[in-house]
């Protein structure tokens, strides 16, 4: 099967919009070391019509195709070694997947070529024990479930997996992100993990099927049948696919993360302050950059005393009204009485703009090297404030994975990861050169002015109170929800389940970074910094409070059975959600 009937046979995606030429000239160039932004940025005219999401899904088919030809090259010299008859090649159209090719080399083995009249018997045959195989995985898939149980003898070690205990999680419900978590947990050697499959309904589906499976089966039990050709290898290939699956989906959420980092707007200021810290008694270096993102001033002091007062006095004498502050520190206590003071004391003019402070070891060397000799402390400073001023350019000069934008990356396939990141690096790339979007998502946009003036009564975390409406835009994403700038020096989440009301099983499909939300405030927990949101219309969201406050009474009459939820409880439940998993 050549590559554009592999692409039809396999329905990753709609194919229309393409020719079978440029599916196969795609396939070339690929296979020549080409990327997808090469192939928009010198094939314009082949590909430049067809959306990026298309091409992206292509070089997957395309890598799924290798993987695909390589077992199907397998299996054909290992059956041509055993001097077996050739596998006619119409089979394997129905056999788009390594696992489907497996499952004709079963039926094979159950119904070999001498068994039946015709070779047109022999192909309805082994299209019947694909069918088969196929139906049962998808069964599975939609009704099977997941159980972790304790590992023997991994108390202490199953004390961070304590959300996976005992759980029996349907997998058609379980997340990309969760199954990750529970995998980990396995390798781990922390849990165990059981798959109950429905062989019920697989058992009645073998009744059914068993005439179309060759003369050999006729003569066989449906439960030592079924055995043979599905469940005996059904569980490891279970297991690969799923957890190739939530790789997928770990990957792409890392690339729209990425992407929404690299279109992070530019900040256009004559002079930009920057602040790099650690821990308390540690050094404090406090810079001011040029336009162009050169040194012009800078101080190094250290956590300890007044230094707060120090830096705001630095910046105040400077004239700087954006300042850039690392996302995270060692010390978390350090940054929320920062900010308060560079907001309070500056004339209430400061703009303060958050940086992701990963792989500064890396992006700082060209300026800790001659002919700068930085020392370490204000390099790493002065690189929060270039990537302030040009991200797209700051964070190419990185190797992508180093960013850590991905969700359980230690569980990700590290050069699949990096690959896909640097194809996303490539295309934010050359939108910047074509001057226009690739359809890849919004931009986001930095600073907490303009949310500042949506919510004028909200100055710091204090003012906000459960059942407020506030108005924030999202900038980030993730698997668990959405976080949005609410103006204030903590940004708030949205958790999945209150992103709309109906079910969402990816954020990305409700919320776009950049884009305005207006909101309610769910809980809010001061002394963490820490603030819950909802997107979810009231009507539904008292609909949701109310079923889960009820229980079922005589009559089949729905009443409240307890009190509403605790703000404690509340605040316990998103204490949860804020969790690293």
């Amino acid at each position: 099967m050549d590559y554009w009937n592999y692409l039809n046979a396999s329905t990753l995606f709609d194919l229309k919009g393409l020719s079978q030429g440029s599916a196969e000239r795609f396939f070339h160039l690929l296979g020549l070391g080409h990327s997808v932004a090469d192939l928009l940025g010198h094939y314009s005219d082949e590909f430049g019509h067809l959306p990026v999401e298309t091409l992206q899904r292509m070089a997957q088919a395309h890598r799924t195709y290798q993987t695909w030809r390589k077992r199907k090259t397998t299996i054909e010299e290992a059956r041509r070694k055993a001097r077996l008859h050739t596998v006619p090649a119409g089979v394997y159209q129905y056999a788009p997947r390594p696992d489907q090719l497996d499952a004709i080399v079963r039926t094979a083995r159950l119904c070999p070529r001498t068994a039946v009249e015709t070779d047109d018997d022999w192909v309805a045959v082994l299209q019947a024990g694909v069918a088969l195989w196929t139906w049962c995985m998808d069964l599975c898939r939609k009704e099977g479930k997941a159980t972790t149980r304790q590992a023997d003898g991994a108390q202490e070690r199953a004390v961070k997996f304590d959300q996976y205990l005992r759980a029996s999680e349907t997998l058609a419900d379980l997340p990309p992100h969760r199954w990750l978590a529970m995998r980990r947990g396995v390798k781990e050697k922390a849990l165990t993990l059981l798959l109950e499959l429905p062989e019920d309904g697989m058992l009645q589906r073998m009744e059914r099927v068993k005439e179309q499976l060759g003369p050999p089966a006729q003569e066989r039990d449906p439960v030592s049948l079924l055995s043979e050709l599905v469940t005996d290898d059904l569980r490891p290939w279970l297991l690969s696919i799923m957890d190739s699956d939530a790789q997928q989906q770990a990957v792409r959420s890392a690339c729209e993360s990425l992407a929404g980092l690299l279109r992070t707007s530019a900040v256009q200021a004559r002079q930009l302050g920057a602040v790099y810290l650690t821990r308390s008694g540690a050094q404090v270096a406090v810079v001011v950059a040029d336009r162009e993102g050169d040194p012009a001033n800078q101080r190094v002091l250290k956590a300890e005393g007044d230094w707060v007062n120090k830096v705001v006095e630095f910046f105040n004498d400077q004239g700087v009204v954006h300042i850039v502050l690392p996302t995270s520190v060692v010390d978390a206590e350090l940054l929320p009485p920062l900010e308060e003071q560079l907001l309070g004391r500056l004339d209430g003019k400061v703009q303060i703009l958050k940086v992701r402070p990963a792989a500064l070891g890396e992006a700082r060397i060209p300026l800790t090297d001659p002919p700068l000799r930085l020392r370490k402390s204000v390099a790493s400073a002065m690189v929060l404030a270039r990537r302030a001023l040009d991200p797209l350019r700051e964070w190419s000069l990185v190797d992508p994975v180093s960013i850590g934008v991905a969700e359980y990356q230690a569980e990700l396939n590290t050069d699949a990861l990096r690959q896909a990141l640097k194809e996303t690096s490539e295309l934010c790339r050359l939108e910047r050169r074509r001057g226009k979007r690739v359809h890849m998502g919004g931009p986001q946009t930095r600073g907490n002015a303009a949310m500042a003036k949506l919510n004028q009564m909200v100055k710091t975390i204090a003012d906000l109170r459960a059942g407020m409406t506030v108005h924030g835009m999202v900038t980030n994403i993730s698997h668990f929800g959405a976080f949005v700038n609410l103006g204030l020096a903590q940004e708030a989440l949205v958790h999945i389940s209150e992103l709309s009301d109906s079910f969402v099983s990816n954020p990305n499909e409700v919320v776009s970074i950049g884009q305005q939300v207006t909101a309610r405030v769910l809980a809010v927990e001061p002394a963490r910094g820490r603030i819950s949101l909802t997107l979810k219309t009231r009507s539904r969201q008292l609909e949701g409070n109310d079923r889960r406050g009820q229980g079922e009474r005589g009559g089949g009459r729905a009443e409240r059975n307890g009190p509403p939820m605790s703000k404690a409880q509340a605040l316990a439940n998103l204490e949860k959600l804020f969790k690293k998993e």
